[in-house]
């Protein structure tokens, strides 16, 4: 009997509580982009997108003692992440002078030199992406496109692979830390955004 996918990540989640560091790469790896899109469906700044995420799993990391068992990790993420988001945007609208809140003030032209500059620099993070992931090993890169590209949870990839869903935790961690070293400086859950693009 395959089990549904928050029953693994509830497992997940309870070997992250006791500790494990892999566990929370895992859990960062598996909700990271989901987060992502969802953040920039809500706030169009990218940037704070990204520090209100790198902020949540922070404070999992730096509160894991106090944190309770739950039976659907996607959802305790997605609530958490909501919140910290909507707090950080408010914070920063409280910031901004009343003068650039109206919105009749000025509008933003981009000129076609910065459309052109922001598309060339798109098109080459996805070059880098894809020459860091052709450098993987066969498997890991079917354990990664079967997890990201098909969102099939790690039993579902197990099976498929035929091996057991350790092995594919720890391919995927490998993998991991292979693109790491390859894409430095590079935000490695924006690498699901580029992904097979």
């Amino acid at each position: 009997m395959a089990l549904h996918a928050w029953e693994g990540d509830a497992d997940l989640w309870r070997q992250f509580l006791q500790g494990s560091r892999e566990a929370f790469t895992v859990l960062y790896a598996s909700f990271a982009p989901l987060l992502y899109n969802y953040g920039c469906k809500q706030c169009a700044d990218p940037r704070l997108v990204e520090d209100c995420l790198q902020d949540v799993f922070e404070y999992l990391l730096q509160h894991r003692a106090h944190l309770s068992e739950v039976t659907n990790v996607k959802a305790y993420l997605l609530k958490a992440y909501r919140r910290a988001l909507l707090r950080t945007i408010s914070n920063v609208r409280k910031n901004i002078p009343a003068v650039l809140t109206d919105e009749s003030s000025f509008d933003v032209m981009l000129s076609p030199e910065s459309i052109l500059i922001a598309q060339q620099s798109e098109l080459r993070r996805k070059e880098q992406v894809k020459a860091a992931l052709n450098a993987l090993p066969p498997r890991m890169k079917e354990a990664l496109f079967l997890r990201f590209y098909e969102d099939l949870p790690f039993e579902d990839i197990a099976a498929i692979m035929e091996i057991d869903q350790k092995s594919v935790y720890k391919m995927i961690y490998k993998a991991f830390d292979k693109l790491r070293q390859k894409l430095a400086g590079f935000p490695l859950w924006t690498l699901f955004l580029t992904m097979w693009l």
